[in-house]
């Protein structure tokens, strides 16, 4: 691996990290207020509350899961 691989894979996670920094908690506060019973609606509102919940697994797996990706790479082949 060459150095110039190198960096850009050290960049490339760092990337990801401000990412996943910045949208870990993206759909907290509609998770909050669908748990407050903000919204009603019935099967409506339990189902969009569903969705909810399986997008904030998602998003946190997919997070995880590029993170990883990029520290075992970066693990191998340090910088310097």
């Amino acid at each position: 691996m060459t150095e110039t691989e190198r960096m850009r894979l050290h960049y490339l996670a760092s990337r990801i990290q401000v990412l996943s920094d910045q949208h870990w908690n993206t759909f907290a506060g509609p998770l909050r207020a669908m748990s407050d019973h903000a919204w009603v609606g019935g099967t409506t509102a339990a189902g969009y509350a569903d969705r909810l919940e399986r997008s904030d697994r998602d998003l946190h797996t997919q997070l995880r899961k590029a993170l990883d990706l990029i520290e075992d790479k970066t693990r191998f082949f340090p910088l310097g």
